[in-house]
């Protein structure tokens, strides 16, 4: 079983690493970037967490499609479930990869996606 982890909380999440958890957040997609925010209302805030999840994008496209004419494509709140392990650059808190499950919560509605890993 995963275990429920909030990496906004705390500024060393080493513990955490390379183990599989269940993280809540926001999802920006922005362009090329790929990241976790801890608040809705700070969509670029000075920490995040870093996703990395090939194909992301276009698994979401598939189920619930993405934001029109705003600032990110995807900026909606999320539990994924995946391995955390360390950030990329000093911005990211930490990263999640291996990603299984994400459930997307929108306009009151919840969308179970299952990133297409590929072969």
């Amino acid at each position: 079983m995963s275990k429920v982890i909030d990496l906004f909380s705390c500024d060393d999440n080493s513990d955490f690493f390379n183990k599989n958890a269940v993280v809540n957040g926001y999802l920006v997609i922005r362009g090329r970037e790929c990241f976790l925010v801890g608040e809705s209302r700070y969509p670029f805030p000075d920490s995040r967490v870093e996703i990395y999840c090939p194909g992301l994008e276009a698994s979401l496209d598939s189920v619930v499609g993405g934001w029109v004419g705003g600032v990110a494509s995807y900026f909606d709140e999320v539990t994924i479930h995946g391995v955390v392990g360390p950030g990329t650059t000093c911005r990211d808190v930490a990263s999640v990869s291996k990603i299984s499950k994400i459930a997307l919560i929108r306009d009151e509605c919840e969308y179970e996606i299952i990133p297409d890993v590929g072969v």
